[in-house]
């Protein structure tokens, strides 16, 4: 997920789930295989709150190794859960990051959100 694909998806999303009055604590928690070496997590942060300063931003982890789709799955299930309905989880972790493949947001039976990629098949 590139930063205009997330200037484009969040602010939709947001919108979309606080519209259905679903996301109504504001929560976006981002994970990565970024690391934390450069300026790219400050970049999705300041993305977001670009969009509403109101937003609280958490970090689940920047450290997945490069690519590891199957890590990120795991770090999100071992997290979701413990957090209220409507908070959104934005996991950019992708061997096709900047590609023009198509975000896809999930809602749990608990009602969170995720936002990802689609898979190149």
């Amino acid at each position: 997920m590139t930063i205009n694909q997330l200037r484009l998806i969040v602010p939709f999303l947001l919108f979309m789930i606080s519209g259905a009055g679903l996301a109504q604590n504001k929560i976006v928690v981002f994970q990565s295989d970024f690391g934390l070496k450069d300026g790219a997590v400050s970049a999705m942060k300041g993305v977001a709150m670009g969009v509403s300063p109101d937003l609280k931003l958490y970090d689940l982890t920047h450290e997945i190794p490069a690519y590891n789709i199957w890590e990120a799955s795991y770090r999100l299930m071992q997290t979701v859960p413990y957090y209220p309905k409507g908070t959104v989880f934005v996991s950019v972790v992708d061997p096709g990051v900047g590609t023009e493949r198509k975000s896809v947001v999930l809602k749990t039976k608990t009602g969170q959100f995720i936002v990802t990629l689609t898979m190149e098949l």
